[in-house]
């Protein structure tokens, strides 16, 4: 196989490729073969008349494109290293020359990642939100948990526990108020501080995305889409709802729901992008004990093998995964460089 010219406009890139005869003869035995399994000759069994009436029997043309579909697809990944490329969607394809005794003669038109002109990601004025837990903000979640446990009295109202040890005791594994109040102190903590994380580090990327200059394929935008419907058919489907049930609910239809989400799919493809950008430009890389490491964590939280997750994830799972600890280990980056405000919690 040979790259007869490379040509790149925006994001779409176009191949040239020359494959020698020999390789498309191949390919025209596979697929006379199997074309030829469906043909229904008068006294014979599918495909077991003589080769010379099968192939009288079929159109070689319809044969030659089968012949040039199974070839393009066997070559597609070797070009996609060849050129250097990282495609977003699939290639359109062009026969450029099929002739008896000549170079089987392509181009292939395909969409590939894009490049982005970032502006500073570097000493980012961000905020952080406060992550304390005040004695009120305690007392309140104590509230909650009297109402919901309050009894019934015969006459329809609700008598409240009071708040002692024989409540911790009623409506938790701690022997103390004490206790109880400590462990939703700390719970009330942990989600403060994930919270302002997830904060910090969506004002980073919307920061660096908003500086960059990208032109974004259509296909990732609508990937991401298709990504976005499957994270709402989970979460709806542990509240027992399907995605039409969610539709018929909220009264509209699928078309509608597509355009609904298309701006923020725009917002996470072009964070995606900008912070792989970044990890190029940092020279970053995975390490196999990074790697191993992440593989790891989805075994404690799944509960299956590591060698089994290994085996299920795959080569192809492990560069979709390489590319998120990349992302992750970017945006790490931007926030050590960045300027932190800390917000003073409200009293």
């Amino acid at each position: 196989m040979k790259l007869l010219a490379q040509k790149r406009e925006g994001n779409l890139v176009t191949l040239e490729v020359e494959v020698e005869y020999s390789l498309f003869q191949k390919s025209f035995a596979g697929a006379l073969l199997q074309a030829g399994k469906e043909v229904k000759l008068p006294g014979f069994r599918p495909g077991k008349a003589p080769q010379e009436m099968i192939e009288r029997a079929l159109n070689r043309e319809y044969v030659s494109h089968l012949a040039a579909q199974d070839l393009i697809a066997e070559l597609y990944p070797q070009l996609i290293d060849l050129g250097k490329i990282d495609p977003v969607d699939y290639p359109n394809i062009e026969v450029v020359q099929q002739a008896e005794g000549k170079p089987f003669i392509f181009k292939a038109k395909v969409e590939v990642y894009p490049t982005a002109k970032l502006g500073n990601y570097k000493g980012l004025k961000l905020t952080k939100h406060p992550t304390t837990v005040t004695e009120n903000e305690v007392v309140h979640m104590l509230g909650h948990l009297q109402e919901r446990f309050a009894a019934a009295k015969a006459e329809g109202e609700k008598e409240l526990f009071p708040l002692d040890d024989e409540f911790a005791k009623k409506v938790s594994r701690f022997g103390t108020l004490a206790e109880l109040k400590a462990e939703l102190q700390n719970s009330m903590l942990a989600e403060k501080q994930a919270s302002a994380e997830a904060e910090l580090k969506n004002q980073a990327i919307t920061a660096v995305g908003g500086a960059a200059e990208i032109d974004l394929p259509k296909a990732m935008i609508e990937r991401e889409i298709e990504v976005m419907l499957d994270e709402l058919r989970s979460s709806l489907a542990q509240s027992g709802l399907t995605l039409e049930d969610y539709l018929k609910g909220a009264k509209k239809d699928g078309a509608a729901l597509h355009q609904e989400m298309k701006p923020a799919a725009e917002a996470r493809v072009r964070g995606k992008v900008v912070l792989k950008t970044i990890a190029e430009m940092e020279k970053m890389q995975i390490s196999d004990d990074e790697y191993q490491a992440e593989i790891k964590a989805m075994a404690d939280t799944s509960g299956e093998k590591i060698e089994d997750i290994t085996a299920r994830v795959g080569p192809e799972g492990r560069s979709f995964m390489t590319d998120y600890l990349l992302r992750q280990k970017a945006l790490n980056f931007i926030i050590e460089k960045a300027n932190i405000k800390q917000e003073e919690a409200k009293v």
